[in-house]
């Protein structure tokens, strides 16, 4: 057989490309979105006059909260919506489908209504946001290299933040604006991405996977050809096709059992506690609080009365996205053991926290407040990024069973979007002035809540660092409870002791 290496095809970082961008994206609308509950030119087309606000408006009760939650529900919608419609759309097509849905919600958003119209643009644009996070994870499981996948993935999170930072200062540059168009021109920046990528997804090839899957053979070694160009020879792709067809046929053979079984299956005693840890360590997310300043961030630094709340989103987004480079350094590199980091992730996000809230109680109205909460939310930003968003991600491959990690994985996802829909749907209750009016003081119940995750971690999280999934240790660290180092070491000093003997 022909060993020769596959020519070089710059379609193969282009496919690696096009997710990522996906995820930029997402970032993008959440940022951006929920900083216009504290622009003038929104609050003044769709909220009321209120002298005790910075601003001069706010908004109301039920208006808050929908318009910052729609945003999560509609991105529940699309990961729920994500299973069918890869029955009838290949990735590149589903793709192309969120770009559309993207680009239609937010030009929706450009026409002035009523706020009942705002919601349903809103879950739109969440749906769109759900749709490309499922559908360019899907991407990337069944076209980056093994060994690849999750260098890969774990960049979601860096272009995530990146996002986030274009979303903030887009905000920055029109919050001045008295009319509508302070809105309207970060909307019409929001088309932007969703264009490019839809231009870019015609020249990418289409997932192997999927294309064996619908009986497409041929078109699935040729579009596998295309991705692994010069990094591997016809023989391995030959070898890559073969393992990806036995992969198939097993995944046929699970999903022709019954549905409730499937979903079980994490669930069943041998299983139940590798899903539980997966579970928090997604948890993790909604848990930290981080929810609470990407939905309501720039209302929040209003709240503390931090100067410029606009530039101060701007360093936060800076710090999450600084957060995420040292933590992709950290999983790598660093000398502590991943359960100790997940505990000092959580020990700093509580002190943080507990900073902004005692802070903003003992001196409301000093000059000072403002800067320190200010301090507080980037440590926290940071911390949360660095210490437990990539980290966490990370783990949970590590502590489920490879067989089921998909849907161990996609459960706690989808729990943890519902979580967060949650949290944006409440948060108005507490930091609303007509309502409980603590502000700044709402980081207290986010405190208590690292506290709990961190002291969660301490007594039930293993440390899986050196483990191997195919040596079945982790399997036996999670029963034990012990660390992998430390059985590696126990190990290494059993045999320097039998080597002493054997020399004597």
């Amino acid at each position: 057989m022909d060993t020769t290496p596959l020519s070089t095809n710059w379609r193969t970082p282009l496919s690696y490309l096009v997710p990522s961008l996906a995820h930029c994206q997402v970032g993008f609308s959440t940022i951006s979105i929920s900083g216009f509950q504290a622009m003038t030119g929104f609050l003044s087309t769709y909220g009321h006059p209120d002298p005790s606000i910075p601003t001069g408006w706010n908004m109301g009760l039920i208006p808050q909260q929908l318009a910052a939650s729609f945003v999560n529900l509609g991105t529940i919608l699309g990961m729920l919506l994500s299973k069918p419609t890869s029955l009838y759309l290949s990735r590149r097509h589903s793709l192309w489908l969120a770009c559309i849905i993207s680009v239609i919600g937010s030009g929706l958003q450009l026409k002035h209504s009523a706020v009942a119209g705002l919601y349903a643009r809103r879950i739109i644009i969440g749906l769109s946001n759900g749709l490309f996070i499922a559908f360019s994870n899907a991407y990337t499981a069944e076209t980056v290299p093994v060994e690849s996948r999750e260098k890969v993935a774990s960049l979601f999170t860096l272009w995530f933040c990146a996002g986030g930072v274009l979303g903030a200062v887009t905000n920055n540059f029109t919050k001045g604006l008295r009319t509508s168009w302070a809105y309207k021109i970060p909307l019409t920046c929001h088309i932007t991405i969703p264009s490019l990528l839809f231009i870019l997804v015609t020249f990418i090839p289409e997932s192997p996977r999927w294309l064996l899957s619908h009986g497409r053979v041929d078109a699935a070694r040729c579009s596998l050809a295309v991705l692994r160009r010069c990094s591997a020879s016809r023989d391995a792709v030959e070898k890559e096709m073969l393992e990806l067809q036995i992969d198939v046929e097993s995944q046929a053979n699970t999903e022709s059992q019954p549905w409730l079984r499937q979903y079980l299956e994490p669930w069943s005693p041998s299983h139940r506690r590798r899903t539980l840890l997966c579970t928090a360590l997604i948890l993790t997310n909604s848990s930290s609080g981080i929810w609470l300043l990407l939905s309501y961030g720039t209302v929040f630094f209003q709240l503390a009365r931090v100067p410029h709340p606009f530039h101060a989103s701007i360093y936060n987004n800076l710090a999450n996205l600084l957060g995420t480079i040292v933590g992709l350094y950290l999983c790598t590199k660093t000398v502590m053991s991943r359960r100790m980091v997940m505990i000092a992730g959580c020990g700093v996000q509580a002190v943080c926290m507990l900073g902004i809230a005692i802070t903003s109680t003992i001196m409301p109205t000093s000059s000072h407040t403002g800067v320190i909460v200010l301090v507080c939310v980037l440590v926290h930003g940071f911390s949360y990024f660095a210490f437990s968003a990539v980290l966490g991600s990370k783990l949970c491959g590590e502590v489920v069973d490879t067989r089921q990690t998909g849907r161990a994985v996609g459960m706690g996802t989808r729990l943890n979007y519902v979580t967060s829909w949650f949290i944006a749907f409440t948060m108005p209750y507490f930091i609303n002035t007509r309502e409980l009016n603590w502000g700044p003081k709402v980081a207290y119940m986010w405190a208590a809540s690292n506290f709990v995750t961190g002291g969660f971690f301490w007594f039930c999280l293993p440390d899986t660092k050196a483990c191997s999934q195919e040596q079945n240790e982790i399997e036996t660290v999670i029963e034990s409870r012990d660390s992998c180092m430390e059985r590696i070491t126990a190990g290494n000093h059993r045999k320097s002791l039998d080597g002493h003997q054997a020399t004597c």
